[in-house]
């Protein structure tokens, strides 16, 4: 049972394996972006936090690929039927990056065509921007002139001329950056230099995202207003009451 028709754009399921019914309650939430963790073991991918036991249960083809599929072809193209932009999946390759994405491109070959993808240069958006993080295939996937498949960027690469048809997202640890836990105001050395970080993603035409940070309501409060595009979650519930009544509030503003 999905809860309301609002597409949460801004809405990130981290480590959305770690859920009862993995990708189903984010799409239930109206999620449009998650989270999954890769482990290569012979031959096969697995979804877990740590080298998990191979059981097939805990494919990357069973618990997302092949239920993602089933729903966009069910919804004629999409994930959610009336949303105007492309759902995002990004993998944490937690080992062997190359690995994982030699193997990765077989088992998706087959729906190549329900994926963002660059040929020959050219972008050509799908229903799902599929795209890698933690191990990054470096070597091979920058090389590539046809693919389906885009990467997760970082701080370090701003402003290297890295387009955003490669790492169409910048992703960074918050603890990395700034000290604030939260309490009072942000120190305003440390929001003037989020606010020239997150300025420049924008200029690159990337969309950003912390992790590591307090998974508080304050917090999320915080990023959304900030401008942070994809804003994580481990308690789903908590981050779609913060979206509701951010959206309730603004509401209400544009009315008086």
């Amino acid at each position: 049972m999905e809860i309301n028709k609002e597409i949460h754009f801004n809405a990130f399921s981290h480590n959305d394996y770690s859920r009862e019914n993995p990708l189903f309650d984010a799409l239930a939430f109206r999620y449009n972006c998650v989270e999954a963790d890769l482990w290569p073991i012979n031959g096969e991918l697995y979804v877990s936090h740590d080298r998990p036991e191979p059981d097939p249960a805990i494919t990357f083809e069973n618990l997302y690929l092949k239920p993602l599929i089933a729903r966009i072809q069910k919804n004629k193209g999409k994930v959610y039927p009336n949303s105007d932009r492309p759902f995002y999946l990004m993998i944490d390759c937690k080992t062997k990056g190359e690995e994982i994405y030699s193997l990765l491109k077989k088992q998706i070959e087959p729906y190549k065509e329900y994926f963002c993808s660059i040929e020959n240069g050219v972008y050509k958006e799908g229903a799902v921007l599929f795209f890698l993080s933690g191990e990054r295939p470096k070597k091979s996937l920058p090389q590539e002139k046809s693919r389906f498949t885009f990467l997760d960027g970082q701080i370090k690469d701003l402003g290297k001329g890295i387009p955003a048809s490669l790492a169409p997202v910048i992703s960074d640890n918050y603890e990395d950056f700034f000290t604030w836990n939260g309490e009072g105001e942000m120190p305003a050395d440390q929001l003037k230099k989020m606010r020239e970080i997150i300025a420049q993603v924008h200029q690159e035409g990337k969309l950003f995202r912390w992790w590591g940070a307090p998974d508080t309501p304050e917090f999320k409060r915080f990023f959304i207003k900030e401008g942070v595009d994809l804003v994580g979650a481990d308690d789903l519930n908590g981050l779609y009451n913060v979206l509701l009544s951010t959206s309730l509030n603004d509401k209400s503003v544009g009315s008086e």
